[in-house]
């Protein structure tokens, strides 16, 4: 069936049309109707486009040596060029790989398109697998995976790489060209691209914890942008400004955001903070100096900022006053952190609440498959399919599991075909391992709604299935925003406790929020019998990139905060 949106219009975003068909095993598959609009087959295109029609505007700034520089599409376009030149005077051959172990930098930026420009395979890793202190065997592995014909990391990291195949550098290649000679270079490359051989790897281990390296294509790349473009108006309406630390070697720094900026010609501000704790104040200082259009963060990021933002009415107006939206992954997003956002950007705008945005997907679906585009949503919505995007909801384990065809979708894993054919169903969809719901199925328009993963759920002693997100979203919308994330724990238990990780030094009434939770949630798979606190920093491995804590991994090796709660 096919519906006309009922959703509130907005010159900000397009109008939802989608077409969901109801499928024979008890199933649904939901489709967008708009047609994808016609696209460059690579982002280099526009990143020459803009070295040509706006020469001089700023593309990248970053701090260096405790002041920020600006590179404009001209200078990083020859600077591209001059690049991938050295690349192939060095005799770097199509298909090969250039690991570059680094955090964000005007430098990363150049040498990774300056590989994918001359036919090589970038690949972006974590400054943190070659840091002091990190496990070597986990650094191997992948560079064996990938085996780099060249490596460019920090300096002080060279010993590190004793094993590795290829040679190992500490930056650019080139020397800084301004002649005009790198321009004139990449635009010979540039027209001899092949949009659909491997450009890019992205390390992802999901829930396995061992790393796999997702192919994209040059046109994938494009694509996913390109249909985020279409419906959000407002990120192409004039050039956005991106203050951003998400790190590159993560498909939703390195694909979404850095896609975003180069699609209209706008900038991003590298925040210097890289997501630290400790150098949240820079975060804070980087904000209010350069006021961005569009913001994205991970869910624990706003939290973070959420304090911030009602004692300092100047942080508010540089995020929310000129902010055309936040995005957020909506399901991990706590309920009273994201009214709470809203509420505050009304103190300093005068055209209603910042529109709250999200969307699912992941690195394997580049990263987005549906994304939220309307002023209207809620906490835990994920928004309808992009142009182009079929997602399909399969029975698996008492809930319906997101499968994905698109444009985007990964064509496999790196030198991994046999675990390539395990995530691919015989319909060709991409089988994700999460769950998802129609908001509402009499207004299929409104889109779908994020329903945890399959394999988060257990079962109790007596065999009886828990859906674990529906709790976990209960309890956090129950609790306020001093609460970081909750885990529920119960597998092979008689009933359901609770685990809260709160802020520093903050109180909960824990026997309000159980009594809230259950007066409206009964029986034995979703009452919580009882509930802890806990302030305490948790370890790294304990918590996913978007800051919530691995539930699994917690309840496995952390049973002294909940065990006594089965005896009180």
């Amino acid at each position: 069936m096919t519906r006309a949106s009922t959703v509130p219009r907005s010159d900000r975003f397009a109008l939802p049309e989608i077409r969901v068909r109801l499928r024979s095993d008890g199933g649904l598959e939901v489709s967008s109707i708009t047609p994808p609009q016609p696209h460059p087959s690579t982002t280099l295109h526009w990143l020459a486009r803009w070295a040509e029609q706006t020469p001089e505007a700023v593309l990248l700034t970053e701090v260096v040596d405790r002041d920020r520089r600006e590179y404009s599409y001209r200078e990083a376009w020859e600077q591209v060029g001059a690049e991938a030149r050295a690349l192939r005077e060095y005799g770097l051959d199509a298909g090969e790989r250039v690991a570059v172990i680094a955090p964000n930098s005007f430098m990363h930026f150049v040498l990774g398109h300056a590989a994918m420009l001359v036919g090589a395979i970038y690949v972006p890793i974590a400054a943190q697998y070659a840091a002091e202190g990190a496990d070597p065997q986990r650094l191997a592995g992948v560079i064996e995976l990938i085996e780099p014909a060249l490596i460019v990391a920090a300096p002080d990291s060279e010993q590190r790489f004793a094993r590795a195949r290829g040679s190992v550098v500490t930056g650019l290649r080139s020397r800084p060209a301004d002649d005009g000679s790198g321009a004139a270079f990449a635009r010979r490359w540039l027209e001899r691209m092949d949009p659909d051989v491997p450009t890019k790897l992205l390390l992802t281990s999901g829930s396995t914890g061992t790393p796999k390296a997702v192919i994209y294509t040059p046109r994938m790349l494009v694509a996913n942008a390109q249909a985020t473009a279409q419906v959000w108006p407002f990120s192409t309406g004039h050039p956005p400004i991106l203050v951003d630390w998400l790190p590159w070697n993560h498909a939703f720094g390195g694909n979404a955001n850095l896609s975003m900026v180069l699609l209209a010609g706008g900038t991003l501000h590298i925040d210097p903070s890289r997501g630290r704790p400790e150098a949240f104040a820079e975060s804070i200082a980087t904000i209010k100096r350069l006021r961005p259009s569009y913001y994205a963060a991970v869910p624990a990021g706003f939290q973070q900022l959420l304090p911030v933002l009602r004692d300092d009415r100047e942080l508010r107006k540089a995020l929310l006053g000129g902010c055309e939206g936040l995005f957020s992954a909506g399901a991990a997003m706590p309920a009273p952190t994201f009214e709470a956002l809203r509420e505050l950007s009304l103190t300093v705008r005068n055209d209603g609440p910042i529109p709250i945005l999200s969307g699912w997907g992941s690195t394997e679906v580049g990263p987005g498959a549906t994304i939220v585009h309307t002023d209207a949503s809620r906490p835990g919505w994920i928004g309808t399919p992009l142009p182009g995007v079929t997602v399909k909801l399969v029975p698996v384990a008492e809930k319906l599991e997101l499968r994905v065809k698109g444009p985007s979708v990964m064509p496999g894993y790196w030198g991994q075909p046999e675990l390539t054919e395990t995530v691919f169903d015989d319909e060709g969809f991409y089988c994700s391992g999460d769950a998802g719901l129609l908001v509402d199925p009499s207004r299929p328009e409104l889109g779908l709604r994020f329903d945890g993963r399959i394999a988060n759920d257990f079962k109790l002693a007596n065999g009886s299935w828990v859906n674990v997100e529906r709790i976990r979203e209960s309890l956090l919308a129950l609790a306020g925003d001093d609460v970081r994330d909750v885990v529920i724990v119960g597998p092979d238990r008689p009933h359901l406790v609770a685990v809260f990780w709160v802020e520093r030094g903050a109180r909960l009434d824990l026997a309000g929020i159980l009594d809230g939770h259950n007066s409206v949630h009964h029986g034995q798979t979703n009452a919580v019998r009882a509930a802890r606190a806990i302030d305490e920093e948790l370890a790294a491995e304990f918590l996913t990139p978007k800051g919530t804590i691995k539930a699994a991994l917690f309840r496995a090796r952390e049973a002294r905060h909940f065990d006594d709660l089965y005896f009180e």
